[in-house]
């Protein structure tokens, strides 16, 4: 069985794969020359890049753009022709200078528009390497090689989240429906590679100002910011796996080298992750996807390695986080792995294991070696190393095997939720606390009290129901005068109340009575002969008995002894009175 090879296309980098043997990877830069093949990638990447040329770039975002790149000499040459050529010196620098053996499979970002794909299977069909070779979105590849190591979820939906150099892509699949897509490919530019080292930029270069080491108000800033950047861009890579590390900084007048974390790192991009979880949530609920239906977030390119995006992802969605060892070669490896594979006859794919582990970077460096010994080793994505890179094992784990084929991929990450039980109880609102129900109750009784108390006295101070007969405060006799008092009566005794009594006085005194109506509504009778208002007659002697009254009525009633009392006063005898004779 022949090595599937793998291409992938990125706006930051291209890479190329030999399954289980070797990987590439370089910056989408092609250098023409007159006089033999073009190469690609920089200098720090390619060391065959010995002398001057024709120099292409920003050619894989112009794919399927009519209008064409102008070179430096005034040349126009169309993207996807240049995009097609940069892929076949790829292939030529993965073997070696030599054209690899086994299949092939490119790929080209999920984002892209349908002209931009057709523009790329049309230049590739041009090209007598490519002529056979299948085009495929990078983000089946990827869950292709993810599915092969580590392994996926075969049930519920995952999120495939490839965080590139210009941006991020969220794509959403089915996975029990054969990992088909579910909507299409969400690109979010916010967060991306270049803009993860601006902002590492921006925070060496507020440590630089703060103490007063560097001046960016001139000219001559600009080449050092730039070489600046390429270092920021460095210590972004070497920070994926180290806690700190350091850059030279190099600025008119001014070299030092600057120690970055980590921490620093995860807090410049901390808004820029929150707002690329909140893009992902909005594509899950714009797609009618409840989070209960999310079995994983798979997360593929460069930005995977970074430590804070995968912790973040898992706290914000509570589901795993899945990635391989080399998350920026997913793509071709998944693309070298769909080539391999379509060689294998369809009655013994169904059954075919996954393949074997790669051997060790020694023999591949050997074989790769024997094919071309005058080619340069390649580089390690992430790093300017120039050893090969070790393609990462198989899975580890032993999972068990159900009517031939694995029941789980691999084991499920359970999360510990919290407890309803564990939750700390609810506040009490404000009017069921204690305190101001005891308050409450206070200014109740209090309320009570006074409302009790202003009742006494207002019925104590009512005045007596109208009486027919004019009340007379009765007086002692002139013979038997009350000996004088010196002192006031007690404070504690109240003086009794007035008491109304009907007395024939010795003056006959000439009284007005007006009866009551007998009916509202009828007016009272008009007395015959009134009596004269005003008319007082003469006293009689005090010896005579005074003639009754003219009034036919009786005397109103009166009480008699004992008289009623009233709870708290003290009694008072009434005083007697003679009664009138007959």
């Amino acid at each position: 069985m022949s090595d599937g090879v793998g291409l992938s296309v990125g706006a930051t980098n291209l890479a190329a794969v030999v399954v289980g043997r070797a990987a590439l990877v370089r910056s989408p830069v092609l250098t023409r020359y007159p006089h033999r093949p073009p190469e690609v990638g920089v200098p720090r990447e390619n060391p065959r890049l010995n002398e001057r040329g024709l120099i292409l770039t920003d050619f894989v975002d112009r794919v399927g753009d009519p209008v064409g790149i102008v070179a430096a000499d005034g040349t126009t040459h169309r993207a996807d022709v240049v995009l097609s050529e940069a892929l076949r010196a790829m292939l030529y620098a993965l073997g070696g200078g030599r054209m690899p053996s086994g299949p092939v499979t490119v790929t080209h970002p999920a984002h892209w528009r349908p002209t931009a794909v057709e523009a790329l299977r049309t230049a590739l069909e041009a090209i007598p390497e490519f002529q056979s070779a299948p085009v495929l979105p990078d983000a089946a590849a990827a869950l292709t090689a993810l599915r092969d190591d580590p392994g996926v979820p075969a049930r519920g939906v995952i999120a495939l989240c490839d965080f590139g150099g210009s941006g991020t892509s969220i794509t959403l699949v089915d996975a029990a429906n054969g990992y088909t897509p579910v909507g299409p490919t969400v690109r979010h530019t916010d967060f991306s590679g270049d803009l993860v080292d601006q902002a590492l930029l921006s925070h060496v270069i507020e440590d630089l100002a703060a103490a007063g080491a560097v001046d960016l108000s001139g000219t001559s800033a600009i080449g050092s910011l730039t070489r600046l950047r390429a270092q920021c861009r460095g210590a972004k890579e070497r920070l994926s796996t180290a806690s700190a590390t350091t850059l030279v900084a190099e600025l008119p007048g001014h070299r030092s080298e600057v120690r970055v974390t980590r921490t620093e790192l995860d807090e410049a991009i901390r808004q820029p992750v929150a707002d690329l979880i909140a893009v992902l949530q909005d594509t899950l609920d714009r797609n009618g996807i409840h989070s209960a239906n999310l079995a994983a977030v798979a997360s593929v390119g460069g930005g995977a390695r970074i430590p804070v995006i995968t912790t973040a992802l898992s706290e914000s969605l509570r589901v795993p986080v899945i990635t391989t060892g080399h998350p920026e070669l997913a793509a071709a490896i998944g693309a070298g792995l769909a080539a391999m594979r379509g060689t294998v006859e369809e009655s013994a794919t169904s059954m075919s294991a996954a393949p074997d582990a790669a051997p060790d970077v020694a023999a591949a460096a050997a074989a790769a070696t024997a094919m071309a010994p005058e080619a340069e080793p390649p580089a390690l994505a992430w790093s300017d190393a120039e050893d090969i890179p070790e393609v990462p094992a198989s899975d580890p784990y032993d999972y068990p095997v159900v009517a031939g084929r694995t029941a789980e991929p691999r084991p499920q990450l359970q999360f510990d939720h919290e407890s309803w039980d564990d939750l700390p109880p609810p506040p009490l609102p404000w009017y069921r606390k204690p305190a101001v129900a005891l308050g409450i109750g206070v200014i109740a009784v209090l309320a009570a009290l006074t409302a009790a108390m202003l009742f006494v006295v207002g019925d104590d101070s009512a005045p007596s129901p109208a009486s027919t007969t004019e009340p007379i405060t009765a007086t002692p006799r002139p013979t038997t005068p009350a000996p004088p008092t010196s002192e006031p009566p007690p404070a504690t005794q109240a003086p009794p109340p007035p008491r109304t009594v009907t007395q024939q006085a010795p003056p006959p005194v000439t009284q007005t009575v007006t009866a009551p109506p007998p009916s509202p509504p009828e007016p009272p009778p008009p007395s015959p002969e009134p009596p004269p208002a005003e008319t007082t007659p003469e006293p009689p002697p005090a010896e005579t008995t005074p003639e009754p009254p003219p009034s036919p009525e009786p005397p109103p009633w009166s009480p008699t002894p004992p008289y009623p009392t009233i709870p708290g006063l003290p009694w008072v005898p009434a005083p007697q009175f003679p009664q009138p004779g007959p």
